[in-house]
């Protein structure tokens, strides 16, 4: 079981966002198999949550995501305000999982905006509170997966990724080509690439390829060969080739799976 099951939430409802201002000061309680999802932040005050021998603290640096099935134990250590969002969505984890934020003011800002929207009178609001669940969730995820990479990286290979975006069907990229669009030399393009997004340009290419196949064949398609072209290979051979290499099975064995799969709801 991962800890990143956030990353592929699929939200179906928001129940409540409640303001919890007391709780008992050392009182263990425990939690079993729990029945939905929630977003945890102590505004002040500090709560440990412990699971699996693991105890993981939520103060307003720290908030916690409670994931539905886990099992765990709360004890509040300094009372506080504690902002609670719970809210239903089909994936499962098995304990908490815990953020490191420098300001989570812009998470305070969501929940809010969350809970004033769940009290319209709206045709709207649901939809309204689910995309700034996801929000706060991107918010989230940015934060636990920056790797600490110097910003001003990530800015100098723009120019690189949104070709790469755009044209990943062009069979004609190469690492000059993309370099030059950065105004820098291929061999430190290739180096900051490889630092920035752990993996080489070429590699992370052939991914981006795959996985926009592994789309389309999800999809509606008239032949393999109208995917390789559409994904940036001129050779049939050559993209089944690296499709089974990277994936273990042909794309016509892979549409075949895709088509009967029975979708899981848990993680």
């Amino acid at each position: 079981m991962t800890q990143e099951s956030y990353l592929q939430l699929t939200v179906t409802g928001i129940l409540a966002a409640n303001r919890l201002h007391q709780s008992p000061v050392g009182v263990v309680t425990h939690r079993t198999n729990r029945e939905r999802w929630a977003l945890v932040l102590k505004i002040a005050g500090k709560t440990v949550y412990s699971a699996g021998g693991i105890e993981i603290l939520s103060d307003r640096a720290h908030p916690v995501l409670l994931p539905r099935g886990c099992s765990y134990t709360w004890t509040c250590l300094e009372p506080g305000e504690c902002l609670i969002l719970e809210f239903d969505a089909a994936e499962t984890d098995d304990r908490p999982i815990s953020f490191a934020l420098s300001d989570s003011t812009p998470l305070i800002h969501s929940f809010s905006r969350i809970e004033r929207s769940l009290t319209l009178d709206s045709p709207t609001r649901e939809l309204e509170s689910r995309g700034r669940l996801y929000e706060a969730l991107l918010f989230l995820a940015k934060s636990r997966h920056k790797d600490y990479i110097p910003r001003d990286k990530r800015q100098l290979l723009n120019p690189a990724m949104d070709y790469l975006t755009q044209h990943y069907a062009d069979p004609a990229i190469t690492n000059d080509l993309l370099a030059g669009l950065c105004g820098i030399s291929t061999v430190y393009f290739r180096k900051t690439f490889e630092s920035v997004y752990g993996t080489s340009p070429i590699r992370y290419l052939q991914a981006l390829r795959i996985a926009k196949a592994k789309a389309i064949l999800q999809s509606d398609y008239t032949s393999i060969g109208q995917i390789a072209e559409s994904v940036g290979y001129a050779s049939i051979y050559h993209f089944s080739k690296t499709f089974r290499r990277v994936t273990g099975m042909s794309p016509s064995e892979y549409a075949k799976n895709a088509s009967t799969e029975t979708p899981s709801v848990s993680r």
